[in-house]
């Protein structure tokens, strides 16, 4: 598997794409996208985070495919190939909080205090509490 020292894309085979949706229809496509997305093609890696936006954030909705894309988008902000680590962590921010949710947060987001907190951290250590979360997860 591409990237696999790092875990990048660990467990990616064992969702079952198929059966989850996105704006345009089935999410089989999904994979292949995050494939694209730790590959060595700039042109396919440009054209692979272009779809996911378009499929699992379409126009700020949200789709039964997106959450299962989180754990990687997340491994592919933080340890990814370096060209594609800030269109991943876009798209995991907009996912998170849309252009509209942003508006109804009452204390806003502390940025600072968000970065102050990731740069305490190892990459090690980012995605090991990164994986802990999502373990933790019931929904």
């Amino acid at each position: 598997m591409i990237n696999s020292e790092h875990g990048l894309l660990e467990g990616l085979d064992e969702v079952d794409w198929a059966e989850l949706g996105h704006a345009y229809g089935r999410a089989q496509d999904v994979p292949g996208q995050l494939t694209a997305l730790c590959g060595q093609d700039e042109a396919a890696r440009e054209g692979a985070l272009r779809s996911l936006f378009g499929n699992i954030f379409h126009q700020g909705t949200r789709y039964s495919a997106s959450p299962y894309a989180v754990p990687f988008l997340a491994r592919i902000a933080l340890a990814g190939p370096h060209p594609v680590r800030e269109g991943a962590l876009r798209l995991l921010t907009r996912l998170a909080i849309d252009w509209h949710d942003e508006y109804d947060l009452p204390g806003g987001i502390d940025i600072k205090a968000w970065r102050a907190a990731a740069a305490k951290l190892t990459m090690d250590e980012a995605l090991a509490w990164y994986d802990e979360q999502i373990a933790a997860e019931l929904d």
